[in-house]
């Protein structure tokens, strides 16, 4: 079994042009000669196109291969970032299921399959999507932003295993010259993973690319426009005869690149079998350990060759100094980055404080999971969740007594540090405005790193 495992993955969207269908069709039809698994992650709009226009030839096409849902209406404004760019974390997280509940049934149904994982339309990426998709049970987030990356590797994020931002993702270009192009970085990018243990390589495209020059939204929603449905305008094509040949070429890279024993084309599912990071119930010597690595500065750690991100610990510290079960949970970051009170008493807190106040405190809930309160109220002082859980390690460090006490930790959130702080979206994808700013995406994408950690995976038998 080979270590290079490949995503093939396409963007299936536009339901506007109507050649686009018979390029999907196409797609199909090589992957079905070659026995090459594809993952097709379909906008719901295009589900019903397919279904209302009876092409079972694309329907019964995609047996065998793995679905994914790419949102309802895509590009259609206003996009996820857009509607939910001015709702908090719980009330984004209802907001996208209530939008996008419909579009996602529909593919299901329409397709005959579960969906398999979720793709953001264009650079529309909203840290409420995972509670949503994690509700409907979709364990995998494929596509290509970079607002959450990970040293090119794949990472947990929300509760989903992301295949963002790998180092080895690049778009499938089959247009003139464009195969030989796209060979020598398929290349490039085995030669670079080839002493890891497992290696993914990431390769994307749309349906309408092998038929369209140029892109049915942009025609239609570029800058925040909505052009009403009785005036939308197709994508322009390719001359005829072009998505033969595109067909002829995307046949021929999968023969010069499929190399079983080397190089494996799998699904996202396949892809989560082989995850082997995922810890399970702790010994205390376990906590005590993970709690030993832990000072000002908290954020995923590994023991043993499993990862905790910085929510699972939590979790863990909780549990011990309370006599749970010491099974890691995930709860989602916080609604807000709060600061401690100060005191005169040199901050110190009484341990027994510390434990009546965890005991108490009512967690959030997010679509029906647990997420972290903002603070705590300690002896009535508030106390921010991210210091209170440094000095929860501290306290098991220690080993301290309830009667003991303890001075108040100020910690650091590390693993903010791989969140992008850049607020300006609109210049990264045509169909926001050019001034669309999105901090407060910004900013809960970075306290969402609270359930951020690395990814490992292991051949099966390994």
């Amino acid at each position: 079994m080979g270590n290079i495992k490949v995503l093939l993955w396409f963007d299936v969207e536009d339901y506007i042009t109507p050649e686009a269908q018979d390029a999907w069709a196409g797609i199909l039809r090589v992957l079905r000669e070659k026995r090459i698994p594809g993952i097709f992650k379909i906008v719901g709009e295009k589900a019903r196109l397919t279904e209302e226009g009876r092409r079972n030839d694309i329907l019964d096409g995609l047996s065998g291969h793995e679905i994914g849902y790419h949102s309802d209406l895509h590009s259609h404004h206003p996009v996820s970032t857009e509607y939910l760019e001015h709702l908090g974390f719980r009330e984004g997280a209802a907001a996208f299921e209530e939008r996008e509940r419909g579009g996602f049934a529909d593919v299901r149904r329409i397709t005959g399959s579960p969906v398999a994982c979720y793709g953001q339309a264009g650079y529309a990426w909203a840290p409420q999507t995972f509670a949503a998709l994690r509700k409907w049970g979709v364990p995998v987030y494929l596509d290509d932003h970079d607002q959450i990356a990970l040293n090119d590797r794949p990472f947990w994020y929300g509760g989903l295993l992301n295949f963002t931002r790998l180092g080895a993702t690049f778009h499938l270009s089959l247009g003139e010259g464009g195969l030989e192009r796209t060979l020598a970085e398929f290349e490039r990018h085995c030669e670079s993973l080839a002493d890891e243990p497992v290696g993914f390589i990431s390769i994307y495209c749309h349906e309408c690319d092998f038929v369209c020059d140029g892109f049915w939204d942009a025609v239609n929603f570029a800058n925040g426009r909505n052009t009403p449905r009785e005036l939308w305008r197709p994508a322009p094509l390719k001359p005829a005869g072009e998505m033969e040949q595109w067909l002829q070429r995307f046949g021929e890279f999968i023969d010069r690149t499929h190399s079983p024993g080397r190089v494996d084309y799998i699904t996202t599912q396949q892809a989560l079998e082989l995850e082997c990071s995922r810890p399970g119930t702790a010994t205390e010597d376990d906590v005590r350990r993970l709690a030993s690595s832990v000072d000002r500065e908290l954020g995923f750690r590994e023991l043993d060759g499993k990862w905790y991100s910085a929510s699972e610990l939590h979790s863990l510290f909780v549990s011990l100094l309370l006599g749970r079960e010491l099974t890691p949970r995930l709860d989602y970051g916080p609604e807000q980055e709060a600061a401690s009170e100060k005191t005169g008493d040199g901050d110190r807190l009484r341990v027994a404080d510390i434990k009546t106040a965890l005991a108490e405190t009512a967690e959030p809930r997010v679509l029906g999971f647990g997420q972290l309160p903002n603070s705590y109220s300690v002896a009535g002082r508030k106390v921010s969740v991210l210091d209170l859980t440094c000095t929860l390690a501290r306290v098991i460090r220690l080993g301290l007594r309830d009667d003991e006490t303890v001075p108040l930790v100020e910690g650091v959130l590390e693993t903010k540090r791989y969140a992008r702080d850049t607020e300006l979206w609109g210049p990264r994808w045509c169909i926001f405005p050019d001034q669309f700013r999105a901090p407060n995406t910004v900013r809960m994408s970075a306290l969402q790193t609270w359930t951020l950690k690395p990814a490992s995976f292991a051949l099966a038998g390994s």
